[in-house]
């Protein structure tokens, strides 16, 4: 099969992945919106956001630096055997880094201790989640069992909770219908690795100190994206509580977005690999302009009908949240040129460094922005949504910078023919 076809054939299954989880989610957030009061739905979407940090600690960046790796070796039964087992024996290290961690916020952290039976559900939650071997798929390129993986969790999900949560008695309901799904789906991938002739050997320190260490970038990157996302929902808890109202319009607006800015992961997954080897920087270009056209248009329409959206989507009590959907809607826009501008562009020429630190540059300008906010007493939910409008904006200047300043790495489409 060509790479092509490849690609056509990942991205097919990989929005079917984004579609089923776009569709079943503009059911269930907006049931939960309704069904929960708005201080219960700002209680969810903050425990969601809090243990997303620990969801990242546990994979580590693996998800890219380990992909590669299998990708390169894919043929060779006994380095993939070595590169899974490492990596599971690794999570396994990072999750009791993760259960003290969290332990000792339980403690320090009144809003956590306050709401611990919730947040600790939606914590065990990320640990099931964090321990799918998507990597290993990813690297051989089979894209059909994560979907099938994904969707089958989402939709035990979404049956579950419509099931039994009619209010807010039953919230607890929410993080174990989760954990049920999660759990079955998790179960599913490892028996299918399994199946496919992958062995988990004992631990070996020296490989485990290396994927660690390999992969200590990327998951910076990827941390950083955990608490750009977070950091605004901890501060407005602090001041205002995890089951205030501003929560409730962040929690919904977000997922707005973010059901938006997910639509761009299966093409960016995509294209990931096909760049690595190919550098198929013609390609690139095109779903740049052509993509970043349709991107534009997209938002513009949402920026226009923001009241409407949030009124249909969320329930009529979100109406007056239309205006505090269009601030944020500005980080949403610069989200496509921030994520190709990234990994695709810089990985190519070696310089995926510049993409990894474009992340935590902006998420240290965010808490510095956000601790001013504090300290001014300034914190407010329309201040937050201005700090998160300029995350993507920032990395757009970093990545787009690295990439003019060795635009002649970028081989020419000779150049790429002479080196196949």
């Amino acid at each position: 099969m060509s790479s092509k076809k490849i690609i056509a054939k990942n991205a097919f299954f990989l929005y079917v992945l984004t579609f089923s989880n776009y569709f079943l989610g503009l059911i269930l957030y907006p049931f939960l919106s309704r069904v929960l009061s708005v201080e219960k739905f700002g209680l969810v979407g903050f425990s969601m956001s809090f243990v997303l940090i620990f969801e990242m600690i546990i994979e580590y960046g693996f998800s890219i630096s380990i992909t590669e790796k299998v990708s390169r070796n894919r043929n060779n039964q006994n380095k993939i055997n070595a590169l899974i087992s490492s990596t599971i024996w690794a999570k396994l290290i990072l999750i009791i880094v993760s259960i003290i961690c969290f332990y000792g916020s339980s403690i320090f952290i009144p809003m956590i201790k306050n709401n611990l039976l919730i947040i600790g559900l939606f914590f065990i939650d990320s640990i099931i989640k964090a321990l799918l071997p998507d990597f290993y798929f990813r690297g051989i390129e089979d894209m059909r069992t994560i979907t099938i993986r994904a969707v089958t969790a989402k939709l035990l999900c979404f049956v579950l909770v419509i099931m039994f949560v009619h209010g807010d008695s039953e919230i607890f309901l929410v993080p174990i219908s989760f954990i049920i799904g999660d759990f079955i789906a998790t179960m599913i991938t490892i028996i299918t690795m399994l199946r496919k002739g992958v062995r988990i050997l004992t631990p070996n320190i020296s490989n485990i100190y290396l994927v660690l260490s390999e992969g200590f970038l990327f998951f910076v990157s990827r941390l950083s994206v955990s608490i750009n996302n977070s950091v605004g929902s901890f501060f407005l808890g602090i001041k205002f509580s995890p089951s205030s109202i501003q929560l409730g319009i962040l929690a919904g607006i977000t997922k707005i977005t973010s059901a938006g800015e997910n639509m761009l992961s299966p093409l960016n997954d995509s294209i990931y690999p096909h760049m690595v080897k190919e550098k198929d920087y013609h390609l690139l270009k095109k779903i740049f302009i052509y993509g970043g056209l349709i991107w534009i248009v997209g938002c513009t329409i949402i920026f226009i009908g923001a009241d409407s959206i949030c009124s249909i989507l969320l329930g009529a009590k979100y109406s007056e949240a239309g205006k505090y959907l269009r601030i944020i809607l500005v980080n949403t826009l610069f989200a496509f040129f921030s994520m190709f501008l990234g990994y695709p562009s810089l990985s190519p020429i070696n310089k995926s460094l510049y993409a990894n630190i474009a992340l935590p540059i902006a998420t240290i300008i965010n808490i510095i922005l956000c601790i001013i906010l504090w300290l001014t007493h300034n914190i407010s939910l329309v201040n937050i949504l201005l700090v998160m409008s300029i995350m993507n904006i920032i990395m757009v200047i970093i990545r787009g910078g690295a990439l003019i300043k060795f635009r002649r790495l970028i081989p020419s489409k000779k150049e790429v023919k002479n080196e196949v």
